[in-house]
């Protein structure tokens, strides 16, 4: 993409007001291992994303793990509201992985269901789906799909999830009791989806 650069940034007070959180936050991100990355079009900052590289918390999904060596989990992306719809995230998840995978063999990152631009995204970028993420009853956190490219038993000892065959909720605006920003009506309705208001939050997992 013409104009459109990529850099590793490290300055907590850059990334505490582009990510709209406090520095105090953002130190703490890089001292537990996290790293930054910052998309600029043309010279200004559209994009970003952290990439865990020790430990990890969804918050989606209240749910914590720790990373093994040669593993790295995609979080907290963002394009920003002026430069959406031009096609930066895929090529920001691009770079990332050139570069990650230098040293890690492994790169997940996760979803919320009704975020479908964020999935078109991922999925151009080159990752493929393992499978979905649920949430169950506000405290079990489990593995619902049989991942297709990567050993179930794998999957679930790197997250820490537990399997099940529990049908996924349609959106985390109706059922995720974790979600800090819940819209009054279901995303569900406009996209023609039937909402299953299940007491569990669902995410697709990819590598």
């Amino acid at each position: 993409m013409n104009g459109l650069k990529i850099i590793q940034n490290r300055e907590p007070s850059f990334m505490a007001e582009i990510g709209q959180t406090t520095i105090g936050e953002a130190e703490n991100r890089f001292a537990a291992g996290h790293k930054a990355y910052v998309a600029y079009l043309h010279g200004r900052p559209a994009a970003f994303g952290w990439v865990a590289t020790q430990s990890a918390r969804i918050g989606e999904l209240n749910h914590e793990f720790r990373l093994p060596p040669n593993h790295r989990y995609l979080w907290n992306f963002r394009t920003l509201v002026a430069y959406r719809g031009l096609g930066i995230y895929p090529h920001l998840l691009r770079f990332i992985m050139t570069i990650e995978l230098a040293e890690a063999e492994y790169l997940w990152i996760m979803h919320a269901p009704e975020n479908t631009a964020s999935e078109r995204g991922i999925l151009k970028a080159g990752f493929t789906l393992t499978g979905q993420v649920s949430v169950i009853n506000g405290s079990e956190v489990l593995f619902t799909t049989e991942s297709q490219s990567q050993p179930l038993a794998e999957v679930l000892n790197t997250f820490g999830f537990q399997k099940s065959e529990e049908q996924p909720a349609s959106c985390w605006n109706c059922s995720s009791p974790y979600l800090k920003n819940r819209t009054p009506s279901c995303c569900c309705a406009p996209k023609n989806k039937e909402c299953t208001r299940n007491l569990y939050a669902q995410a697709e997992l990819v590598l």
